[in-house]
């Protein structure tokens, strides 16, 4: 049963279906020793409303499951120098970031202290304790790590997005066998660059929390300018607790001024500035950056095996209602737009058709698609599509040397895992640099067709979507950003217990 939240929460979604509790603890002391219970089973603190991570403490932060799920799509290596050759695959990508979750994952009551959360926390499922090899333990232990570290950073503590430090096009973090860290951001409050690495797996405690520092340090050794680390560790149950504990993060951070002459790199690329998604209708430089986060989602959507193609109304800037709240580029549950409620209720209420929705001051089109078998529905705006269909179009121009799946060619001194690795980041290299001479051009291209798609009355023609049964959404569990939209199904598995 959903508790009512406390007056000074950051957060605002006690009372929503898939509202739940993760504890998170923060340290800046270099003190990497492993949170013992009780202390995470009783951390009580609200997150608090800042857009940055908060003083050192313990915290319970309630979130939504539509939050991590967005944070498990929107994190991981980027597919451009392959996708744009074979941009079907983008469906399988996003079915990879999302399946484990719900395979491996259970949400199960766990009252929160003095009636502060959601009184539900995720546990790992019966599938994981008794289903699944340590391999496959190992996996989504790594690949929850980035997912909640993609969460905490970039949901909860301001970060625009995040990239892959070794896929960014920095030459000094490109070396495969190298350790390095898994993340970097530009947090545009702090006007710092951050360091992210990612720890997840079984009773995480000090000597990977370690490990992480060390990825951590080597990162900073060559950087010249200030900069913050950010080690995040998510910590799954030991074998004899699965069924009474369940995952807590361990969050350590530092502030880096670098020696006098020290390192080599001085800026990190794509510094963000401000809210992207706000200023992409007016900055091309921002609208880029925006199209390179979804351009997965566009490919998805544009050539994979989508199901459900579909054009839905919502509001514009009026969704403004839970977005003080929630920051930058931070994922908004539908329940608190406003606008969109607005949107959709008032022609009902006026006993109108509800294509009356589409004259009404402020509506824009999205076009969203339905990913196969994990029960999730991801869109954007019509401008935002119309601006990644111009950037797909120049990337497929950018030539290639080699195939799109290079043969495995033994590479000396180097182990199997190695040479794939190096093979992959040599390719990013090659991309990175030639792709860079055609963007001047392609931000104008990107900037036009964005504005042309806005402007149309109608929607988009030819794009395949069909206008949005009126009550598929009634059964959704909805989110939005400015420009993106994600929706959750009521027999998504880690929910379908808790539906109300």
């Amino acid at each position: 049963m959903a508790m009512t939240p406390p007056s000074n929460a950051e957060d605002f979604t006690f009372t929503l279906d898939d509202a739940l509790d993760i504890p998170v603890r923060v340290r800046s002391d270099g003190d990497l020793t492993r949170w013992r219970e009780p202390g995470w089973t009783k951390a009580a603190q609200p997150w608090p409303h800042a857009h940055g991570l908060p003083g050192d403490g313990e915290y319970l932060v309630t979130t939504t499951w539509r939050q991590l799920v967005d944070a498990a799509t929107s994190v991981g290596r980027d597919l451009t120098p392959w996708l744009r050759r074979t941009p079907s695959l983008a469906v399988n990508e996003l079915v990879a970031r999302v399946s484990p979750l719900h395979a491996y994952l259970s949400l199960r009551d766990f009252p929160a202290p003095a009636g502060k959360g959601a009184g539900r926390r995720l546990f790992v499922s019966a599938v994981y304790r008794h289903g699944t090899e340590r391999s496959a333990h190992s996996a989504f232990g790594y690949h929850l790590g980035m997912t909640m570290a993609q969460w905490l950073t970039v949901g909860m503590a301001g970060l625009p997005s995040t990239v892959h430090l070794e896929g960014g096009g920095v030459p000094e973090f490109t070396g495969a066998s190298e350790k390095l860290p898994d993340l970097y951001g530009n947090h545009p409050g702090e006007e710092l660059p951050w360091l992210i690495e990612a720890k997840g797996r079984k009773h995480l405690g000090q000597e990977w929390l370690s490990r992480g520092q060390e990825q951590l340090d080597g990162g900073s050794a060559a950087m010249a300018l200030p900069h913050r680390q950010v080690l995040c560790g998510t910590s799954l149950p030991r074998a004899d607790r699965w069924e009474k504990d369940p995952l807590f993060m361990m969050v350590n951070t530092a502030v880096v001024l670098p020696p006098p002459g020290g390192g080599t790199v001085h800026h990190l690329p794509d510094p963000p500035s401000g809210d992207d998604e706000e200023q992409a209708p007016s900055s091309p430089d921002a609208l880029l950056r925006v199209a390179r986060r979804q351009l997965l989602v566009y490919q998805a959507l544009a050539f994979g095996a989508v199901q459900d193609r579909r054009m839905i109304r919502l509001s514009g800037p009026g969704h403004r209602e839970g977005r003080a709240r929630s920051g930058a580029n931070r994922t908004l549950p539908l329940e608190f737009d406003t606008g969109t409620r607005h949107l959709r209720e008032s022609p009902r209420r006026h006993g109108v058709p509800d294509a009356w929705a589409d004259r009404m001051e402020g509506a824009r089109t999205f076009l969203v698609g339905r990913i196969p078998g994990v029960g999730l529905h991801l869109g954007m705006s019509s401008g935002l599509y119309a601006a990644c269909a111009a950037l797909h179009r120049a990337q497929a121009q950018v030539p290639a040397d080699e195939p799109v799946f290079p043969p495995d060619v033994p590479l000396a001194g180097l182990d199997e895992d190695d040479r794939r690795e190096e093979r992959s980041r040599r390719a990013r290299r090659t991309f990175y640099d030639r792709e860079h001479e055609l963007l001047q051009r392609t931000k104008r291209d990107m900037a036009d067709a964005y504005g042309e798609a806005e402007r149309a009355p109608e929607g988009p023609v030819g794009t395949g979507f069909r206008p949005e049964p009126p009550d598929l959404v009634q059964e959704l569990l909805e989110a939005r950003t400015a420009e993106t939209y994600l929706a959750i199904e009521p027999t998504d598995p880690v929910l379908a217990p808790y539906r109300r």
